[in-house]
């Protein structure tokens, strides 16, 4: 494997492709014309469009631009089908680029148009958030949802390539930021306790100084890639990456995403960590350890008799579920996580409102 953290490039190996490039680079509009040719349809968020204006000026007189409301409301099928009749206008041919130019939700619909349109066109990928660039952009899944289910449709469908403009790190606000954090701890409480520590030891200055964030962007996607190469249709290995999400997918539904993603998952690894705990596979020192590095990027959010029943309904929703247990991934100890199926029951409803009284105390 590459060492990424010497280098600013590597290659993940897809059974799809057959591998794809993530490249960091320096230059947003340089790389633009590097890539850019008659076959090229740029799909960009509209907020990256009009925050880099400047440095996209191969994208102002080009015909061949479709500009996205990227939103979690707008990650439908009914919008991906408006996308395509825009393509569609632009005379969009089977052999054509999709260049698209955004976050996880910009990912997500051109990911999944390119997929269906033709049966499959290639496209490339430029990502502008801290989630983005630390996560979603490999590994080669597309999500849609679908009425008040998250990500319920999908492909597996990777880019070509991949290339990571650190400058777009600059225009993000404090919680875009922080919802990056998230997910890379959820990547890093997977492998150990020291890259965790390490990055909330320094979340102050990543919030105003993000040129910190390269090296661990560069250990996110280590982690991630040596285990989408081995498991990348998410059969076996790969549901350790679920860590946090049952219950942080949860969070968001019940408070219609007001909570950035990331911080969701950084409670529902918390309250996973928790329930760990409560069922005796995890030490008292070893969620205490753990959960002095999740606090430090907790969302503000309490379980109680106003909500629970909510959330425990959207927990019952959650795609990994199976014969009506909830399938999560809990903690053994720092660095080892498991795949368990649990009851949706009183015990654990009494064990979510426990855990809001023991972190109000904390």
């Amino acid at each position: 494997m590459e060492d990424l953290l010497m280098s600013n490039s590597l290659i993940v190996n897809s059974k799809i492709t057959g591998s794809y490039k993530v490249e960091f680079i320096n230059n947003l509009n340089t790389q633009l014309n590097e890539i850019n040719n008659s076959y090229s349809i740029y799909i960009i968020d509209s907020k990256v469009f009009n925050h880099f204006s400047e440095q996209l000026t191969l994208l102002k007189d080009n015909s061949r631009v479709v500009i996205l409301e990227s939103s979690e409301k707008n990650k439908t099928i009914d919008y991906c089908q408006l996308v395509i009749r825009k393509l569609l206008a632009l005379n969009v041919r089977k052999d054509d680029i999709l260049v698209a130019i955004g976050g996880g939700i910009t990912q997500d619909i051109v990911a999944f148009i390119s997929s269906i349109l033709f049966r499959g066109i290639k496209w490339n990928f430029f990502p502008s958030t801290l989630l983005a660039q630390c996560d979603s952009c490999i590994g080669s899944k597309s999500s849609i949802n679908f009425d008040s289910y998250k990500n319920l449709l999908g492909t597996f469908n990777p880019p070509t390539n991949i290339f990571i403009y650190k400058d777009f790190l600059n225009t993000l606000t404090e919680s875009e930021v922080r919802s990056g954090i998230g997910e890379m701890l959820h990547y890093y409480l997977t492998e150990g306790i020291e890259l965790g520590e390490q990055i909330t030891s320094q979340i102050d200055n990543l919030l105003k100084d993000r040129t910190g964030l390269e090296f661990f962007i560069k250990n996110s996607l280590r982690i991630k890639k040596k285990i989408i190469e081995i498991d990348e249709f998410d059969l076996s290995i790969r549901h350790i990456f679920n860590y946090g999400h049952t219950f942080g997918h949860a969070i968001e539904a019940v408070t219609h995403y007001s909570i950035p993603h990331g911080q969701a998952i950084t409670l529902g690894m918390d309250l996973a960590n928790f329930i760990s705990l409560e069922r005796q596979i995890l030490n008292l020192d070893q969620f205490n350890q753990m959960h002095n590095i999740l606090l430090k990027n907790m969302p503000p959010f309490e379980f109680n008799d106003d909500n629970i029943l909510d959330y425990l309904k959207a927990l019952s929703k959650d795609k990994k579920n199976k014969n009506n247990k909830i399938g999560c991934i809990l903690s053994t100890a720092p660095g080892k996580v498991e795949k368990y199926f649990i009851d949706n029951d009183d015990w654990l409803k009494q064990t979510i409102l426990k855990y809001s009284q023991f972190y109000k105390k904390v």
